[in-house]
């Protein structure tokens, strides 16, 4: 989740998440269900924003509440598009057969609720939960798709007029104040097509033979600093 926790709040959210699904003080010590789980992580996640990036999004765009005087629950696909697609990304050419078709997408995927909320799918709508999925899916890339067809008579341009996929302070796993700096992230952004890798390499402490080591960390502020074996880490890593 790329999101730390102290023990003890930690230990509160859990508490009142299994009172809130009905598990007695007794079968607490047996531990919950995976999904029990994802639906905890999601939770977690969801609420430990001050001010939960999601509701402030679809409360600009569509409104907090209708022309009915009822919270807004879902939007339509109409709504969407003309709100959202063209006016909002500029999505212009963005038809309501390709909306149908993403509303289709969002509908068939298992996503976790909370309990209390409505887990009903209307074909034609969508709920705060899915708008949040295509926010992060990679359907909502700001990338055009049509510019990665391959054409081989644009391949006599200066390197720096190409587009690389390239990856800023590859290796934090979450915000820039205060995650964790993990050598991983640099195999995640590799996975997924990225080409050039960022290191902010600094002075670390002085080994035993009194050779300052290198860190790998986001300077000046509370992220974790990586140095574990990193000798061999330190090699230049720009690939293309």
């Amino acid at each position: 989740m790329n999101y730390r926790l102290k023990p003890k709040e930690f230990n509160d959210h859990y508490d009142k998440f299994v009172r809130t699904i009905g598990l007695g003080r007794k079968h607490r010590r047996h531990g919950i269900t995976f999904e029990q789980a994802c639906t905890f992580l999601h939770k977690l996640k969801r609420d430990s924003w001050i001010v939960k990036p999601i509701n402030v999004y679809w409360n600009q765009m569509f409104g907090e509440i209708m022309k009915n005087g009822k919270p807004r629950m879902h939007v339509s696909e109409v709504t969407f598009l003309e709100k959202f697609v063209h006016e909002m990304q500029g999505e212009i050419y963005t038809t309501t057969d390709d909306v149908h078709r993403l509303f289709h997408r969002l509908n068939s995927l298992e996503l976790p609720y909370i309990a209390g909320e409505s887990s009903a799918r209307d074909p034609t709508r969508i709920d705060k939960n899915r708008f949040e999925a295509y926010l992060y899916s990679e359907e909502n890339d700001a990338f055009d798709p049509q510019r990665q067809k391959f054409r081989p008579d644009s391949m006599n341009r200066p390197i720096s007029e190409y587009w690389i996929n390239s990856s800023h302070n590859t290796y934090l796993t979450g915000d820039q104040l205060t995650s964790n700096s993990s050598v991983d992230m640099y195999s995640n952004a590799l996975y997924r097509g990225c080409r050039c890798l960022e290191l902010d390499v600094w002075d670390g402490d002085l080994d035993d033979e009194g050779i300052r080591q290198p860190v790998v960390w986001h300077g000046y502020v509370k992220s974790t600093k990586y140095s574990q074996q990193y000798g061999s880490f330190c090699s230049p890593l720009f690939c293309c």
